[in-house]
């Protein structure tokens, strides 16, 4: 006889919290024309590769985290995770881009931690408190770094990752560049760049790895500076049946 059993909510936990409490994940965008994934039929991550949208017009691949904290308490014969939430931005520019479908890989070179380059200076900067500020690469392959710092007596005393962005290593040179500077109002442009170095980057076992591909009801498009939210829920349900 076939009977179902109820997994322990220690044992759910244990298994959500091992298997994403401290991990990042990214989320593309792709356009697929309708061609929809076959799990088993098709390799996942190439079907990323043929269909994401290009990289333009403010589109780039988001990424989200969990922390031990995100794992909730069990109920409903499940342990589950706290909702996230990321972003996609149009740049309101004159061209749109659209997607029919959603992935979910485990990411890379996420940024964990940042300090400012004390060998490469802007001079004097104006006191504030600046939030979401785009950090260039000189070097390196990562995209998608935003920083928050606070300048006191013409200096940075505090820097903080706002975006981690994602494909970074420690050994990238990076800056925050004098035309950025003097755009947030933090020098009049005639400073130059600050230097900022990636301190510690996150990566997963195998990054790059597809967790999921998911259509959506239909195709969305965005133009003229509009904004899509994608929000990811997640729980694991504690049966299981068996044969006796």
């Amino acid at each position: 006889m076939t009977i179902a059993a109820k997994v322990t909510p220690l044992e759910l936990g244990e298994q959500v919290t091992t298997r994403y409490a401290g991990q990042y994940l990214s989320v593309k965008l792709l356009d697929t024309a309708g061609l929809a994934y076959t799990p088993g039929l098709q390799d996942p991550l190439q079907y990323v590769i043929d269909y994401e949208i290009p990289r333009a017009s403010g589109y780039l691949p988001q990424v989200f985290g969990y922390e031990a904290n995100d794992v909730l308490d069990y109920a409903d014969f499940g342990v589950g995770l706290r909702q996230k939430q990321v972003i996609f931005q149009h740049d309101g520019g004159v061209n749109s881009y659209s997607f029919d479908s959603i992935s979910v890989q485990w990411a890379g070179g996420v940024v964990l931690g940042v300090e400012v380059d004390s060998g490469s200076s802007p001079g004097t900067l104006v006191d504030g408190v600046y939030q979401n500020v785009i950090v260039g690469n000189v070097s390196g392959e990562g995209q998608g770094l935003a920083v928050n710092f606070e300048v006191f007596d013409g200096s940075i005393v505090s820097i903080t990752v706002h975006s981690r962005g994602y494909d970074y290593n420690v050994l990238d040179d990076l800056e925050i560049s004098s035309g950025v500077l003097s755009i947030i109002g933090a020098h009049d442009g005639s400073g130059g760049a600050q230097g900022i170095n990636v301190t510690s980057v996150y990566n997963a076992s195998n990054p790059g790895g597809v967790v999921l591909i998911a259509p959506t009801a239909n195709v969305v498009t965005l133009t003229s500076g509009n904004e899509s939210a994608v929000y990811f829920n997640y729980k694991n349900f504690g049966f299981y049946n068996t044969s006796s």
